[in-house]
């Protein structure tokens, strides 16, 4: 755990930081899955995220009502993008899981992520407090806060409107999955127009939709 305590910065009881770490999988059934397990600290992590992250654009979006502040932070806070932070952290290394989890690539799945990432928070603001917890997550979390609140409508949607405009009708997915994530391919007329890769279907799925979008608005410009 010495090198997940250096790309954390912080020093963590040994004991807690194993807990934030376990997944149901790896432990016993009933009430031992439950106490053995991150669930406990992932309950108060997801709590703290959902809180720094109100707090965050309460303090720095002045001017927004509820309702954008709102969408803000479902946006901040969504599996995927709980996901992807741990990713940066390389969380999925350091999870302990049961036989069939880690075979059947437990490492990568999205809720995975998200939930390790909630109870690492949960573990830090025990060990340490609500300031460093916030520093934690503002810090980890800095990517999805400073999206562009337009960037906000997935591309998926962004895309299908604008094909239905134009009369390139409907778009339609090709994704597949592997241990490492998921690809995917998005076709216009049964013509491939963009690709992506992603951490999950709907995640490789929005990266396709994004790429064939950026093309077909270029290509309209020339």
């Amino acid at each position: 755990m010495d090198e997940l305590t250096a790309i954390l910065g912080l020093e963590l009881p040994a004991e807690l930081l194993q807990l934030a770490l376990s997944h149901p999988s790896s432990v016993g059934e009933g009430l031992e899955r439950t106490l053995q397990s991150n669930q406990r600290l992932e309950f108060l992590g997801d709590a703290l995220v959902g809180a720094i992250v109100a707090e965050h654009f309460y303090r720095t979006e002045p001017n927004l009502p509820e309702g954008q502040l709102t969408n803000r932070k479902i946006a901040a806070v969504r599996r995927e993008a709980l996901a992807a932070a741990a990713q940066r952290l390389d969380l999925g290394r350091f999870l302990r899981f049961g036989r069939g989890e880690d075979s059947a690539g437990g490492a990568h799945r999205p809720s995975n992520l998200s939930d390790a990432f909630e109870a690492l928070t949960g573990a830090i603001f025990l060990a340490h407090g609500w300031e460093t917890a916030r520093d934690f997550v503002l810090q980890n979390l800095a990517p999805e806060l400073a999206r562009d609140p337009a960037t906000l409508v997935p591309f998926k949607n962004r895309l299908q409107e604008l094909t239905q405009s134009i009369g390139l009708g409907t778009p339609r997915y090709q994704t597949g999955g592997a241990a490492r994530g998921f690809s995917s391919q998005v076709l216009l007329l049964d013509e491939v127009r963009g690709r992506g890769q992603g951490i999950s279907k709907k995640a490789a799925e929005d990266e396709a939709a994004k790429n064939a979008l950026e093309a077909i608005l270029e290509s309209s410009r020339k």
